[in-house]
This record gives structure tokens, sequence and C-alpha cells, in this order.
């Protein structure tokens, strides 16, 4: 009785890895900041959105050039499919510094200064630093420094296509992959119980079936 209810957790643990790809992923931490109109928005305000953070200085060489492949990602994907949050993480740097920015450069997306600690939560030490979140509010990937457009299309894409529906991770192997191979560890256990359990059940099935001797 124990080895079956041993089997059914066992079970039942498989088929939990099976449904739950996003097993391992980990949820993008919220924040809220206000915006260089005044807007006061949170991260989780945009669950259901790839939600892509550009976290950047005015001064950083590489978070400007990243500034055109942000743009062309801006306008390459509808609003209610996908948005840009840009977070500046300087402290010393106003409001009117990230407007005058943004004015400069077009950036028609969410801009908004750091007030929330988001760039502690997101473990930022190097800008420019990009974030992709996906439509369920997992982290998905981290780019450190200049990252391609195509990059970051690629990945966006595949977010959106659905195929991506928790289902990739943010670096090393993918979650499915590593789920698989523990599905694959687990049955190998429950198929040695199994047989373990039917190996002692036949050897003490004889002495179950051996008639007691009587005394004459």
């Amino acid at each position: 009785m124990q080895v079956k209810v041993g089997l059914f957790w066992l079970l039942l643990i498989v088929f939990s890895l099976g449904v739950n790809p996003a097993a391992g992923l980990d949820k993008a931490p919220d924040f809220t900041l206000v915006d260089i109109n005044g807007e006061q928005f949170k991260l989780s305000d945009h669950l259901g959105k790839i939600v892509l953070i550009d976290f950047f200085a005015t001064w950083c060489d590489p978070c400007i050039s990243e500034i055109e492949h942000l743009k062309s990602l801006y306008n390459t994907y509808p609003q209610d499919q996908f948005i840009i949050i840009s977070i500046g993480v300087d402290s010393q740097e106003t409001n009117n510094d990230l407007r005058n920015l943004a004015r400069q450069h077009g950036m028609e997306w969410i801009v908004a200064r750091d007030t929330d600690q988001a760039s502690d939560k997101y473990g930022v030490s190097s800008i420019p630093h990009l974030v992709i979140i996906d439509t369920e509010g997992y982290r998905r990937h981290d780019h450190i420094g200049l990252t391609g457009e195509s990059t970051l299309r690629s990945e966006i894409d595949f977010l959106l296509s659905g195929n991506g529906n928790a289902d990739a991770g943010q670096t090393g192997p993918p979650y499915t992959l590593i789920a698989v191979i523990g599905v694959a560890v687990i049955v190998f256990l429950i198929i040695g119980i199994v047989v373990a359990g039917q190996l002692l059940e036949w050897s003490e099935a004889p002495k179950k079936r051996r008639p007691s001797k009587r005394s004459r």
C-alpha cells in the first residue's frame, strides 16, 4: 500500500513538470515609477504584453546607440502586444535630462527615472542592460551591452508566436529540456520501484502458499 501511495505522488510530480514548463523561471520583480510626463505606472500594469526594459543613462554612448534599435522595434510591434520601458539609472539625472534625450532621439515609449530601485531588483551592474519579460510576467532574456536589433527581434517574435510561453529560459539550456531530463530520471525511478516491489511479492508468494507441517 505504501509503495502505491509513493508511486501516486511520484506520478503527480511528473505530471506537474510536464504541464508546467515554467518551473524554474523567475517572475520579473514589480516596480512603480513615474514617467517623464508625470504618469505613474507599474510593471504589472502591462501583464499580457511582451515588455522590454532598457536600463540606461544619458551619458552612456552604447545606450544612445541602442535607442535606434529600440525605436525600430517600437515601430514594428503593436502597442497592445509589446512595450518598451527605458529607465534612467543615474540618480543625478533629472526628468528634464531624460525629457531632452527622449525628444532628441524620438523615444516615444515610456521613459522614467529609477526611483524604486528597479536596477537593484534586476541586478543591473553595467549599462545598457536590456531585460525581456514575457506575457505571463516571467523574466526571459537579459542582455548586457549594445545588443543587435536582430537578436531582440528574434526573441520577441518567438515569444509572440505562442511557442515561447514559459518555454525558454533566459540563459543556459531551455527549461523544457531540463524538465524532460528530470521526468526521465523520475520515470526510471518509478520503474525500478515497481520492479523491486514485484520481485519482492514473487519472492514472498511461495512462502504464503507453503502449507504448515502437522504434528503426527
